[in-house]
């Protein structure tokens, strides 16, 4: 049987490291530009990149003070993938949320990744405050594409997830790399890149305030999963039990009949017996009677 006291003890001492620091990490589909950003962010390249599926641990690196920035593997790419960065978002002071433009609008999927991530949080309010979508494009995209896309992922997101009032950003991950490269501020500008980094960083010092909120809640969570495993470890071992008190009344039965009629059986030879004793000593009587005379 599991020692679920170790492990949830294990949990709260992670629980405890983690509201130590801050933890910003990326979501989204793989090959959406999630580690280019970061990258971005941090201003070096430290996640690694690329047009295929590249990242599938968690990648932790520090960033500003005791603020850390997490990339996680693209959701959908692998089940094994989807775990990891599940796993991962319980940790986060805060979401960002990467889709690219390249591709329109956000997918069912995308949307359902929304709600499940969403579902870690304890209240959609506390949850748009540490959530944040970030549309990435190329110089190829236009103004007016980009614009379209943006009004209707929200539109769809406000629909399917219930929710609309959190942080929107749109940023060139390329634009602000070629700025950088060829010393281009007004690219750098342009990128988008400056303004979520500003918003990140002057959330710092209330992230730090709301750990305590976040341990409890966090702990809460975890709680509410143990007993629910607990539950399920209950209900297995109830039935284990039910399985096997079943075939021992079954067999218990069978025994019972088997001996029924092994006694009934027995009486009827008994009678029998009985009978044939009976009869013998009659013939015995007789035998003397005949003897005598």
């Amino acid at each position: 049987m599991r020692d679920y006291v170790a492990e949830f003890q294990k949990k709260v001492d992670e629980i405890n490291a983690d509201c130590q620091t801050i933890n910003i990490i990326n979501a989204g589909i793989m090959n959406h530009g999630k580690s280019s950003l970061f990258n971005s962010l941090i201003g070096a390249e430290v996640f690694k990149e690329g047009d295929v599926r590249v990242t599938t641990t968690i990648q932790r690196e520090k960033w500003l003070g005791n603020a850390y920035l997490i990339d996680t593997p693209g959701l959908a790419a692998e089940d094994t993938d989807d775990t990891v960065a599940y796993e991962a978002y319980r940790r986060a002071n805060m979401i960002v949320f990467v889709h690219t433009v390249k591709v329109g609008e956000m997918h069912e999927n995308e949307l359902n990744a929304v709600n499940k991530i969403k579902a870690l949080f304890n209240d959609d309010n506390f949850f748009c405050k540490h959530f944040c979508l970030v549309l990435t494009f190329k110089e190829s995209d236009s103004d007016e594409s980009i614009s379209s896309i943006r009004d209707k992922t929200l539109e769809d997101i406000r629909q399917h997830c219930g929710i609309s009032d959190f942080q929107i950003f749109i940023v060139s991950n390329s634009r602000y790399k070629k700025g950088m490269t060829e010393n281009k501020r007004g690219l750098v500008e342009k990128s988008g890149v400056s303004e979520l980094r500003e918003f990140l960083t002057g959330n710092f010092e209330t992230w730090n305030g709301e750990n305590k909120y976040f341990r409890g809640m966090r702990i809460g969570n975890e709680k509410k999963d143990f007993i629910s495993q607990l539950e399920q470890e209950r209900k297995e071992v109830g039935q284990e039990i039910s399985n096997k008190t079943d075939k021992v009344k079954k067999r218990q039965t069978e025994f019972l009949r088997k001996l029924e009629t092994a006694v009934s059986q027995y009486n009827e030879d008994q009678s029998r017996y009985n009978q044939a004793q009976s009869q013998l000593e009659s013939m015995k009587a007789h035998l003397a009677d005949l003897r005598r005379r």
